[in-house]
């Protein structure tokens, strides 16, 4: 035997010895030395009974016995309260956590093989699809919960904190030392669908980044780091709250340099005039640019208008690129005809006209390091949405897919913290 095979031995040998540990310390707790009703030293055992728990190294079929008073005939199960944490179930709480962190990260089939081929624990996909899905359902709930509690807080919440600082104050504490503000706040929103199961086309779920700071990870790459991620299939004033309350958490509400990046829906112009008012708003450049091409080529189709095509769209994007939207919107309305109706053309002048407020200098804007595209949101989608829920035949309700990115921000959210110790932030 080589050593795969040996570690492969050592691992089976190692699961048995856990299951017989476990009904070792279960048969311990099976001890009388009297009956917990009279006193009496006249305890008999019988109705052993065999109870299947699932345990992150495996299936272990557990002996208990029930013992029976000769005095008075009181009857009980002692073993029966270390077993109560399984709450009437059969999985214990390492599986579950187990179970709900390979749930969130992968089909729940996927999670079920994982889990049994890596830690040999005996669960089906319909035992971790629930579990991830229950415990989903109590996440996003106190996510939103603690964020409208910061946004909104109630009159006790005002009350306790007033308490709190006149006993500070009487007993003469020092002041909390507040973190320092960051330099600058970038916050990213946009939306991802899923097939749905309640509603034809899908549904639409919204996604939100906010970073304050700025790390480089090679010669060519920087990650935004500290960040958080929010999202939920909930209506928009939900991610609103929870976009907030992420950039207060990272100090970023006090920044005084503040850029949203958006693709010009109404939701996200709603939110960043109500919690960002005095932030830089800027259009996703990749998202303006494709408006403008498609414009272009239906305004002047056919492969005999290649080049016009191409010196169009470059002298549309160049006025854009520098802030000239008036230029841009001249050149556009200049290539009306009136004997062609072209609602692309149409639409790409309604849209420069719509989006004016969040339209601006993008060659500034780069140069100062602002973010001038969808790259850090868009990434946010395929992390929190699309690698997990967007698989071949999937289809979603609307609760279990809030559920189910309520635990993806919330492990990318820890992940981000761990992975970000020790690195050195620029502004």
């Amino acid at each position: 035997m080589d050593i795969d095979g040996w570690e492969q031995a050592i691992v089976e040998a190692s699961r048995q010895a856990m299951a017989n540990a476990l009904q070792t310390v279960v048969t311990a707790q099976e001890a009388l030395d009297a009956c917990p009703a009279c006193g009496a030293d006249a305890v008999g055992w019988h109705d052993n009974r065999s109870r299947v728990v699932l345990t992150s190294f495996g299936r272990v079929v557990l002996r208990v016995g029930r013992a029976a008073c000769r005095v008075c005939g009181h009857r009980c199960r002692p073993a029966q309260e270390a077993l109560a944490s399984l709450g009437g179930g059969n999985t214990t709480a390492a599986l579950r956590t187990a179970a709900v962190a390979a749930g969130s990260s992968w089909p729940f089939a996927t999670a079920a093989r994982l889990l049994g081929e890596l830690l040999g624990a005996t669960i089906s996909p319909e035992q971790v699809r629930h579990l991830t899905i229950a415990t989903g359902q109590q996440v996003a709930p106190d996510q939103q919960a603690t964020a409208t509690a910061l946004v909104a807080p109630s009159a006790d919440a005002i009350r306790a904190e007033r308490t709190a600082a006149t006993e500070r104050t009487r007993h003469g504490s020092r002041p909390v030392t507040a973190a320092p503000t960051p330099a600058r706040l970038l916050v990213g929103l946009d939306d991802g669908w899923v097939p749905s199961r309640e509603q034809a086309g899908g549904m639409e779920g919204k996604v939100g980044v906010v970073a304050t700071g700025v790390v480089a990870i090679s010669s060519t790459r920087q990650a935004l780091i500290p960040r958080r991620y929010v999202a939920t299939f909930a209506p928009a004033r939900v991610l609103e709250t929870l976009t907030y309350v992420a950039a207060d958490a990272l100090g970023g509400t006090q920044s005084p340099c503040q850029i949203v990046v958006g693709d010009g829906a109404e939701w996200i112009k709603h939110q960043a005039a109500q919690h960002f008012p005095t932030a830089t708003c800027i259009l996703d450049w990749t998202h303006l640019a494709r408006v403008i091409l498609r414009a272009v080529r239906l305004a002047c189709p056919g492969s005999g208008q290649r080049d016009r095509r191409w010196i169009l769209y470059r002298s549309l994007t160049d006025h854009l690129w520098s802030g000239a939207v008036d230029a841009a919107a001249e050149v556009l309305a200049g290539l009306r005809d009136p004997a062609t109706v072209c609602p692309a053309l149409a639409e790409a002048v309604g849209y420069l006209a719509s989006q004016r407020d969040w339209l601006g200098d993008y060659a500034a804007w780069q140069a100062a390091g602002y973010p001038i595209g969808s790259g850090m949101i868009e990434r946010a989608v395929a992390l929190v949405i699309n690698w997990r829920m967007k698989d071949r035949g999937m289809r979603w309700t609307r609760t279990s897919a809030s559920a189910i990115v309520a635990l993806r921000v919330e492990r990318l959210n820890h992940d981000w913290d761990d992975d970000m110790s020790g690195l050195e932030l620029a502004a």
